[in-house]
């Protein structure tokens, strides 16, 4: 019979033409032709798929117990629940490829080294390695199963996983936790999809809920209505289309975005202010949404900042709100011998793109706080503990590095302290609600 050799795994029906035959004292070889297979299949098959049967099988007779951290032999595993250790377990000692125990008898060399075929396999009470064709099969399966799942974690220690999952509780993006890693956890490799994949299962003591932007989000469609979105303090120069190319694209130093940010209808908000070229955002508590309010902590912070506050305020895009309608007032210096202290360049009604850090700052700005929340119960050091927070998250964009850090290495610490920030480390940093909705 000639031979027809191939890559394909061995099939439930060979596997129980394998017991057969060896059930009627066949060897190897005389098998392998009998199936067109390799002798060296049937062996391999044997050796490795065979189990150990006996009222003495048992973990703690293993010989391989010592170093036995096996783990998903079972079928549990598919039901999203996972032991701690198959270790001890009467459903893994079955099916464990490790299991080994010593059998002294010498009728195992004249079959193969396993009991099938064996005259006194019914009568024998010794611990008995027998090829079973249904139990071969399980252990096919659970082979298949450990190797889909990445056990690459167990080799991790537990202060290195308790340390990721902590993070992540705190509401700290896989990205940035990977990319920020101490130096005593630096040796540990690890994909942010490997990561990712860890959650999923459940491998961490966390889950996917503990992952802020892992939800379903509902795309809308676009209006193609074009509005009217020049009004009248649009004009003069004070539009956003005055702007250079490069300043409209690039935002560099010297280009602010402001915005406010409301918590209930008519209580006190923040009035925000975003230097996208260090990512930087301040925000202050204002009991209304007028002009005076925004001038008086515009005012306050060109006392503070002295001549930084021109280098960093050059130009300032607001959006058409009522509270930034009066340029003129935001314009005007504390102090009477500068004309300008910058220029206001307005953005286009319903145009909130063309301002567009300050409006995804304000979705890290609402991790803290939650829509509808009353802002009024915020004191000042809340504030300042909330942009703090904001300040020290790292940015992919910035290498992971924190505005912060990016803010202070260009002007110095002193200006940290003038506007009351300061580092929050990363295992130090909770990125969870501070503030929530009643």
């Amino acid at each position: 019979m000639s031979r027809n050799y191939s890559n394909k795994n061995l099939t439930q029906l060979e596997l129980g033409n394998i017991e057969f035959y060896l059930n009627q004292k066949k060897g190897y070889s005389e098998i392998g032709r009998i199936l067109s297979k390799d002798e060296s299949t049937i062996r391999k098959e044997v050796k490795k798929y065979s189990s150990f049967f006996g009222k003495e099988r048992k973990c703690s007779h293993c010989l391989n117990k010592e170093k036995c951290h096996q783990k998903y032999l079972c079928e549990n595993i598919l039901d999203q629940t996972r032991c701690s250790s198959c270790k001890y377990c009467s459903l893994a000692v079955k099916l464990c490829p490790n299991y080994a125990v010593n059998i002294d008898c010498e009728l195992l060399k004249k079959n193969h080294h396993v009991c099938n075929g064996c005259e006194l396999l019914l009568k024998c009470k010794k611990v008995k390695i027998r090829y079973h064709a249904e139990t071969a099969v399980k252990k096919h399966q659970a082979v298949q199963r450990v190797s889909q799942m990445d056990l690459k974690i167990d080799s991790f220690p537990e202060e290195f996983k308790h340390y990721i999952a902590n993070l992540i509780k705190r509401k700290i993006s896989p990205e940035i936790i990977l990319h920020t890693l101490p130096e005593k956890f630096s040796m540990f490799k690890i994909s942010v999809p490997t990561l990712y994949n860890y959650i999923n299962k459940g491998l961490l003591d966390c889950c996917n809920l503990d992952l802020r932007n892992k939800v379903s989000r509902v795309r809308y469609g676009t209006n193609s209505e074009k509005r009217n979105t020049v009004k009248g303090h649009q004009l003069n120069g004070r539009s956003i289309e005055n702007l250079t190319e490069e300043e409209r694209n690039t935002r560099p130093l010297g280009i602010v975005e402001i915005d406010t940010v409301e918590g209930i209808k008519g209580g006190h908000l923040l009035f925000t202010i975003m230097i996208p070229a260090f990512s930087l955002m301040l925000a202050f508590k204002i009991k209304s949404k007028t002009q005076k309010e925004i001038i008086k902590q515009l005012d306050h912070l060109e006392e503070v900042l002295e001549k930084d506050f021109y280098v960093i305020f050059r130009k300032v895009i607001p959006d058409n709100g009522v509270e930034f309608l009066d340029f003129n007032g935001l314009e005007k210096s504390v102090y009477s011998d500068i004309k300008k202290r910058f220029s206001i360049h307005y953005t286009h009604t319903y145009a909130s793109y063309e301002k567009p850090h300050v409006e995804n700052n304000h979705i890290l700005l609402r991790w803290l706080i939650q829509k509808g929340a009353d802002i009024s119960k915020l004191s000042d050091e809340d504030v300042i503990d909330i942009i703090n927070r904001l300040n020290s998250y790292p940015r992919i964009k910035f290498n992971f590095k924190t505005p912060l850090q990016l803010f202070e290495n260009y002007f110095g610490a002193e200006i940290l302290s003038k506007l009351n920030l300061k580092h929050i480390p990363l295992d130090e940093l909770d990125m969870n609600f501070i503030i929530t909705k009643k």
